[in-house]
Order: C-alpha cells, then sequence, then structure tokens
C-alpha cells in the first residue's frame, strides 16, 4: 500500500465516522478547532493527518482513535 492510498483510506472512514454522528465537515473542524477547508483535504487523502489531529478528531467523535486507523 502507498502513503497516497493510506491517507485516502484514513479520510474515507473519518467520512463514514463524521456522518454516521450526523456531523458536516464545519462541525468536526470546529470541535477540533480547525478550519473545514483542512478537514477537507485530509478526507479527500491529500494531506496526512499528524497523529496529533488523528488524536483530535478521535476525541471530538468520542470513539477510541484505534477506530480512525482501522481498515
Amino acid at each position: 500500500m502507498t502513503k497516497s492510498e493510506l491517507q485516502r483510506l484514513i479520510g474515507q472512514r473519518i467520512v463514514k465516522l463524521r456522518t454516521q454522528k450526523g456531523w458536516s465537515q464545519s462541525d468536526l473542524a470546529r470541535a477540533c478547532n480547525k478550519d473545514r477547508q483542512s478537514i477537507e483535504r485530509m478526507e479527500n487523502g491529500k494531506v496526512a493527518p499528524s497523529i496529533y489531529l488523528l488524536y483530535e478528531i478521535s476525541v471530538a467523535l468520542e470513539i477510541p482513535i484505534s477506530e480512525l486507523v482501522t481498515l
């Protein structure tokens, strides 16, 4: 698996978990104190999220961080 494939898969996973909660990208961005465009780029696999951003997202979504990287 390449880095870009992994970024895309993690992004898709975040989209799935975010939408299950009924949140928009803006909702998640607000909860993580980020801008919506940063969330969009990450979800589209254009940037690799830092481990700290994954932690912030897991806290915001109230899920274990392992759920974000379970492929």
